[in-house]
């Protein structure tokens, strides 16, 4: 479990995208396929306007990831997306956050 929060005073698009990222460490293994390449979807969604900053690789990554999530997610025989996929995803999407200054840490927002 993390004990970061989104700042208040974030943009719509890092609050969009510290959803979507919720949304994806929320997913558990036994969730179906076809609703976790939903979340993982959602989430590529919103972490694209972010690709620009991002290192080629990365950028490409990310798009293979948006174009497999919904073939996964429209699929008749849905397979399982890797973790490994989901893994990055979320640490992306932290990163992203974190550069913004748009994450705080639980523990300090309590105070």
């Amino acid at each position: 479990m993390s004990d970061e929060t989104i700042d208040e005073g974030a943009n719509a698009e890092q609050q969009l995208l510290a959803r979507s990222l919720g949304a994806l460490i929320g997913l558990r293994r036994f969730d179906s396929p076809i609703h976790q390449a939903r979340a993982i979807h959602g989430a590529t969604l919103a972490l694209s306007p972010y690709a620009d900053g991002m290192a080629p690789s990365d950028a490409q990554r990310l798009k293979e990831l948006r174009n497999t999530s919904i073939r996964v997610a429209l699929s008749d025989d849905p397979r399982a997306i890797p973790e490994a996929d989901r893994d990055w995803l979320i640490a992306a999407m932290r990163r992203i956050l974190g550069k913004a200054g748009a994450v705080a840490l639980a523990a300090d927002r309590l105070h």
